[in-house]
């Protein structure tokens, strides 16, 4: 009867350390949809056509916000269409392909 006992929970136990060890995984962070604290991404689309076009580019089109809070998109400088980001900070950038 003890070898029973003993038998069940051995098993009992053996059965809690495998369901310890199958816990579900953390959920894999995610990007947040807004920029960081401190950034002065523009808010709008107009606002960073705004930005590029300070910068020195023209005819800017297909302008669209990223997750990190940045904006992408194409214009035109010196008769060329180039590819153009508008940073957290304001900063625009000519993007190589």
């Amino acid at each position: 009867m003890k070898h029973i006992v003993l038998t069940a929970v051995a098993m009992l136990a053996a059965t809690g350390i495998a369901v310890a060890q199958t816990a579900t995984p953390p959920a894999t962070p995610t990007m947040p949809k807004t920029p960081p604290a401190g950034a002065t991404t523009s808010t709008s689309a107009n606002a960073a056509q705004a930005q590029i076009e300070a910068s020195g580019y023209s005819g800017v089109k297909a302008l669209k916000r990223q997750e990190d809070g940045s904006w992408r998109g194409r214009a035109t400088k010196n008769n060329v269409e180039v590819a153009v980001s508008v940073d957290g900070r304001g900063n625009v950038t000519q993007m190589s392909r």
